[in-house]
């Protein structure tokens, strides 16, 4: 049923994991931590949670292209979207803060920017964020920041939508992804987890095409694909509570990402409207309180690790961050850390593998943006930018980005008849496949 490719699922490519999205959280945290508590071990073959940086709430991680990991987090007091960086998923240094300032288009001052996803798309980072006020439902929205480098300043595009614009309640807490090269926003709190199709530069959404993924009591969604499966996790119970917490982490699946998604028991998400009333995957112990507001991201062995915060622990009364590997049990539902819950020690992920092909790294991308050889068809530019005789630059801009997977979708029976040319897949014609090797060569790069 999996189709692989270098390791890794077809199907997990479309859609590399730097999710993460979370509560309606602000000024729960006093501190940064310019050093993960997991660092004081120092081996290398095991790490300690909390792996940290303090401060790290609703965490949502990027990695770039020569390996190097990003981490952002709801606003602090000291930050608008703090920033970590890491070599290996374990040992973070705090950077700074994404945005120089709050954005502008609220107009009340109690609203703080939370719960961040953070992607390449198109050529840039976007930073998709919450912008809402703690136990308020006037009209919170999810907004859009880009940046060159993961490491920003993040300048503020406005909102994507605001509740009012859906007509459903409570729109934080995004998770941007991918489903067959067309951009999607997954997002809820509390009164429902919810999708809706964004416009192809992922700017807007395309009105009518919202639906529903689980009731209510929920929060933070996040999908891994994986398996065969789209895996919805969501975090349910009373978070930022300190020692009170009773945050846990949630799942449930589907083979199709329009659902329905179920759990272990069979239960309808949709129809489960209390905390606590599906299937754990992850909940709190004595020494680590309500973990939660996850995201996910492969090492480069190709295993799973879920990133996420502890709302306390025996050492903080703050949030952390924290980091558990994700297994599979015998019917593929996901097993985190110590058997569902924070582990102590665990080991080491495996990190440190450059893809960028002889560039920098820096900004993610791998592009050269030379074109080897460009062609003129019916009036348009195409160019190949890697000289194995394929135009995968259908734009005809230089670089192979996101733009081109929707390009190449849209004029498929344009492509067809010079299969010479666009048949990425050297299989004699041109077809959705290609459009799948097209979005992994620029999920690669």
């Amino acid at each position: 049923m999996r189709e692989t490719r270098n390791g890794r699922t077809r199907r997990s490519v479309l859609k590399r994991i730097a999710g993460g999205a979370a509560a309606g959280t602000i000024g729960v945290s006093s501190s940064i931590g310019f050093s993960g508590p997991g660092a004081a071990d120092e081996s290398e073959d095991h790490y300690h949670n909390p792996t940290g940086p303090i401060g790290f709430g609703d965490v949502t991680v990027l990695r770039t292209c020569d390996g190097t990991y990003y981490a952002y987090g709801t606003e602090t007091p000291e930050d608008v979207v703090p920033i970590a960086r890491s070599e290996d998923l374990v040992n973070w240094t705090y950077i700074g803060s994404a945005f120089e300032s709050q954005p502008d288009w609220r107009d009340d001052p109690d609203a703080g920017v939370w719960a961040p996803t953070i992607d390449r798309y198109d050529g840039a980072y976007r930073l998709y964020y919450s912008y809402s006020t703690w136990g308020s439902q006037n009209n919170p929205g999810i907004g859009l920041a880009t940046a060159e480098t993961p490491e920003g300043p993040f300048e503020d595009q406005g909102p994507v939508f605001r509740a009012e614009d859906l007509s459903v309640t409570n729109a934080i807490d995004p998770d941007f992804l991918l489903v067959d090269g067309t951009p999607y926003m997954v997002w809820g709190s509390w009164y429902g987890l919810y999708a809706v199709e964004l416009t192809a530069d992922g700017r807007d959404f395309v009105p009518g095409t919202e639906f529903q993924l689980a009731g209510d009591m929920k929060e933070g969604p996040m999908i891994l694909e994986e398996n065969g499966y789209y895996y919805l996790f969501y975090s349910t119970g009373h978070c930022c509570d300190g020692y009170d917490s009773t945050y846990e982490l949630e799942v449930g699946r589907s083979e199709s990402f329009f659902g329905p998604y179920t759990n272990q028991n069979g239960d309808d998400l949709r129809e489960l409207n209390e905390h606590h009333s599906g299937v754990s995957v992850l909940t709190g112990t004595d020494r680590f309180v309500g973990p939660g507001h996850n995201t996910a991201i492969e090492d480069d062995d190709g295993d799973w690790w879920m990133i996420y915060h502890a709302e306390a622990t025996t050492e903080y009364s703050t949030r952390v961050m924290m980091v558990d590997r994700i297994q599979w049990d015998e019917d593929d539902w996901p097993v985190v850390g110590d058997g569902g819950t924070p582990s102590t020690e665990s080991p080491m992920p495996v990190t440190g593998r450059d893809e960028c092909d002889g560039e920098s790294g820096g900004d993610g991308d791998g592009d050269d943006d030379t074109c080897t050889d460009s062609a003129q068809i019916d009036g348009r530019t195409v160019c190949d930018v890697d000289g194995d005789g394929h135009y995968r630059d259908v734009t005809g801009d230089g670089s192979v980005t996101q733009s081109d997977v929707v390009e190449y979708f849209q004029n498929l029976s344009e492509w067809d008849e010079r299969a010479d040319l666009f048949d990425y897949t050297d299989d004699g014609r041109v077809s959705q496949t290609d459009v799948v090797d097209l979005f992994e060569y620029v999920a690669d790069r």
